[in-house]
């Protein structure tokens, strides 16, 4: 009954509890012992004082603790003797009510203290009134009995309660991970844009400028179109990235190894300069992501020399590693034909953004490696360090 009580509505329940204890006066009231000023009765006014306003106080405040629940302790107290001074009234309901709720409030150990309290109480108006042992022992097990249902209600509640903060935790952190999940496809489609869009539009654009300023200078019919020729080039390589970048989002596989010779070839052939490719090692590591972070940032390096040191001769070496070696190692130099002005550090940042080493790092971090990136003697270097894919490591006997 208290357990639905702890479920209604807080009015409800009080309304309840005060309409319980009226009936609990009536029938101390009504009883053979009836309350009084003087002898017998002037105890019964007492005790049931005394547990009277132990309820309104257990009313008032039914979840407080502020005092230790010393009012379920007078409670008990003063209801146990109420048992033997107005007998043939619901005096016990005083008991029964002070250890249901110290079995709903605390834990079992604190709560037998209150039964102790009761049992202890009714064994001296058992004395003093005359009282049997049978009853006695039947009260003992009835407070006994209701501590431990109560006891059990608890620890179910507090099962309850446990399991659904867990399940409030496991959602938020399902929700968590989609937020990171979401975070980490953005920056990866950011990456994959910055490598066709950013790099195509700003060689595309200085084509363009180059070529007006060409138009303002009067200069000849060939130079002009050579500029528009390398323009649409430009243009034809940003569709085919387009293409590449399309595919790789939507999960097409493209050997790297085959990609890497592709990209080289394509630089050749675009720039008519030196552009030298070794790809030695076991091949198989160049798969998976492995292998599609190494070719993005070929790619990406050779987009950067076509931009800032247009004309230069390239080294690709592509280290694939061995049984015992645990890395694959990527290294690309650029080595300009002339000498190049300072502008090429600070025209990734004025064409560019300033994204495409940092896309890089971005794509070397995720697999746990490193790049570098910075000027060396006669030109440019950019190397990249990954460890080998865990397949490669395992060796025949893992696969």
């Amino acid at each position: 009954m208290l357990m639905l009580l702890t479920s209604l509505n807080r009015r409800l329940a009080t309304v309840i509890r005060l309409v319980g204890l009226l009936l609990v006066a009536l029938s101390v009231l009504n009883g053979s012992h009836h309350p009084g000023t003087s002898g017998r009765g002037l105890l019964v006014s007492v005790l049931f004082v005394m547990a009277a306003l132990s309820w309104l106080i257990w009313t008032a405040r039914p979840d407080d603790e502020q005092w230790g629940s010393l009012e379920l302790y007078v409670m008990a107290g003063a209801g146990g003797l109420l048992v033997g001074a107005a007998p043939q009234s619901a005096a016990s309901v005083f008991v029964f009510v002070a250890v249901i709720v110290a079995g709903v409030r605390m834990e079992l150990a604190r709560g037998a203290s209150v039964v102790l309290v009761g049992v202890l109480a009714v064994a001296v108006s058992d004395l003093l009134y005359n009282g049997n042992a049978l009853g006695l022992l039947a009260y003992t097990l009835g407070f006994a009995v209701s501590l431990l249902a109560a006891s059990n209600a608890r620890q179910r509640s507090l099962r309850v309660e446990q399991t659904e903060l867990l399940l409030a935790q496991t959602q938020r952190s399902h929700e968590e991970q989609l937020r990171a999940a979401r975070l980490e496809e953005s920056t990866r489609i950011a990456r994959e844009i910055h490598d066709v869009l950013a790099h195509t539009l700003a060689g595309l654009t200085i084509q363009l400028e180059a070529t007006g300023a060409l138009l303002e200078q009067g200069a000849d019919r060939e130079n002009v179109l050579a500029r528009v020729r390398r323009a649409h080039e430009l243009a034809r390589e940003g569709l085919r990235e387009t293409r590449r970048a399309v595919g790789a989002l939507r999960g097409d596989v493209v050997p790297a190894p085959a990609g890497i010779e592709a990209l080289v070839a394509e630089y050749r052939a675009g720039t008519d300069a030196s552009a030298e490719l070794t790809i030695d090692g076991d091949r198989a590591r160049l798969s998976g992501a492995t292998g599609e972070t190494v070719l993005r940032i070929v790619q990406e390096a050779l987009t950067n020399v076509r931009k800032h040191a247009p004309g230069a001769a390239v080294s690709v070496i592509v280290h694939a590693g061995d049984a015992l070696d645990d890395q694959v190692v990527l290294v690309v130099d650029d080595r300009p034909t002339v000498a190049q002005p300072a502008g090429h550090t600070e025209g990734l940042a004025a064409t560019g953004g300033g994204y495409g080493v940092r896309g890089m790092r971005e794509r070397a971090e995720l697999l746990g490696g490193t790049l570098s990136a910075g000027r060396v003697k006669g030109g440019w270097r950019v190397e990249l360090r990954l460890p080998a894919p865990p397949s490669a490591l395992a060796g025949p006997e893992g696969r």
